[in-house]
């Protein structure tokens, strides 16, 4: 009886610990198959803000590209001359090294949307032909850049659009960039990634459904394996993030001469290491691409301060910050006095020149990053948390850095002159950015004209 009992116990001992593991195991179970669900649905809809945002920056860099005022300015009898065809060589160089079928550019006609710059060679949108109306086009021409939900279907095939508006010196939207992007490839990224992350899926639940048939004593021993192989799930993710990154383009659009893509072909025979090395390769190509994006799409090429893509953004968010109640800045409008005059008679390129001085000075004082040109020979300034007074008091500053342009030994036949006007947000009066900036560009001008004044005076 007592051996009898004894083995009743060891009997009851190993279900109880058979039981443990079951529970166990049926835990880790349902855990890797939330997990998969939790994987799937999250890497397809990253895959999708992906392509999305794909689509995106390569329309609002074509539309950074391009003259609002050259844009707003097309008619039909432009088609062929060299402006015409200035603007679509910028565009097809676009279609012929990034991942798309189509780029345009467009605008509204009253109710209707119609091609201005078709640069396709086999098929292109004749100017005046209109185009699909979608909501993603409706909103750029608002001055958002969007893409479309759904596919949409022309005479050219079935695509997902994006569209980016086009701004002139004003800041008004002059017209919109359209980059056409297959269904067929969209949906086939989609479909491809959706596969890839299944089939790690099952395997990693089926990974935890062999884990219930282990002995008790190697449960610990499980658990870190367990732990090792997620750590492996997650690295095929990034892998696979990063080859579908590649496949779209992505190395054709950096400069390496200013951003060099790194080598990620690292040769160990440490896995980690070699994973490691892999993701750190991944991050910096990435970052290299960011900057290369935003540098394009929010930089002015000839002063490199911000355009009026970035200008635009940052309007938005004041008006968020006015209406928040959270606003506290000072706008100041800079105008380079005479640069028409300065064009015609020593060239664009001097005036390119002075250009460049009056955007150096300018952020030699205020600064660089919330500096914008607006226009031709206009700038913006919008230091936070500063009074009319204080700003005012910058001009003393701005005069000696024009003087000491002026004075320069390499400084362009022409004189830098600036006029300047500036006005602080009142809490209470103004609804939003735009009633702050009137009242700094009247005082400019008010400022412009009492020099003049002053100079007609002494030359008589």
């Amino acid at each position: 009886m007592e051996s009898g009992d004894r083995m009743m116990k060891k009997r009851k001992g190993f279900s109880l610990t058979t039981r443990y593991v079951v529970i166990v195991g049926l835990l880790l179970f349902a855990a890797n198959i939330v997990l998969g669900v939790v994987m799937l649905n999250q890497s397809k809809n990253a895959m999708k803000t992906m392509i999305r945002k794909n689509m995106l920056d390569i329309s609002n860099t074509a539309a950074g590209l391009l003259d609002g005022d050259v844009m707003g300015a097309l008619t039909e009898e432009d088609v062929g001359t060299p402006v015409f065809r200035d603007i679509a060589d910028k565009l097809i160089v676009f279609q012929n090294n990034a991942d798309i079928e189509f780029i345009y550019a467009a605008r509204q006609d009253g109710d209707r949307y119609v091609f201005t710059v078709d640069p396709d060679p086999v098929d292109p949108g004749e100017f005046g032909e209109e185009l699909v109306v979608t909501k993603a086009l409706i909103e750029a021409a608002k001055g958002n850049a969007t893409v479309d939900d759904s596919p949409q279907a022309d005479r050219w095939g079935n695509f997902y659009s994006a569209y980016s508006p086009i701004f002139n010196s004003k800041g008004e939207v002059a017209g919109v960039v359209g980059v056409d992007f297959s269904a067929a490839w969209y949906e086939e990224q989609l479909r491809r990634h959706t596969m890839s992350i299944s089939i790690i899926s099952i395997l990693s639940v089926l990974f935890g459904a062999a884990v219930m048939l282990l002995i008790t004593d190697k449960v610990r021993k499980k658990f870190r394996e367990i732990d090792s192989e997620l750590s492996k799930i997650a690295g095929s993710v990034d892998e696979l993030t990063h080859e579908i990154a590649s496949s779209v383009g992505y190395r054709e659009t950096l400069d390496a001469a200013v951003y060099p893509i790194v080598d990620d072909g690292v040769v160990s025979s440490d896995e980690m290491e070699a994973l490691a090395s892999k993701i750190h390769a991944t991050q910096q190509e990435l970052e290299c691409y960011l900057r290369y994006v935003h540098a394009q799409a929010y930089t002015d090429p000839l002063t490199r301060v911000g355009n009026t893509n970035a200008y635009q953004e940052e309007l938005h968010s004041l008006d968020e910050q006015i209406r928040s109640g959270s606003a506290a800045f000072c706008a100041v409008v800079l105008d380079i006095d005479n640069l028409k005059t300065v064009n015609d008679r020593y060239g664009h390129a001097c005036g390119d020149r002075i250009i460049r001085g009056a955007a150096e000075v300018i952020t030699g004082v205020f600064d660089a990053d919330r500096t914008y040109r607006i226009g031709g020979d206009e700038f913006l300034a919008i230091p936070l948390n500063m009074t009319e007074e204080e700003a005012n008091a910058q001009w003393d500053k701005l005069q000696s850095g024009m003087d000491a342009f002026n004075s320069s030994p390499d400084h362009p036949a022409a004189k830098l002159a600036l006029s300047m006007g500036a006005a602080a947000y009142r809490p209470g009066v103004d609804s939003c950015f735009q009633e702050v900036f009137v009242r700094a560009d009247e005082t400019m001008y008010e400022n412009k004209n009492r020099h003049h004044r002053k100079l007609a005076a002494q030359t008589e």
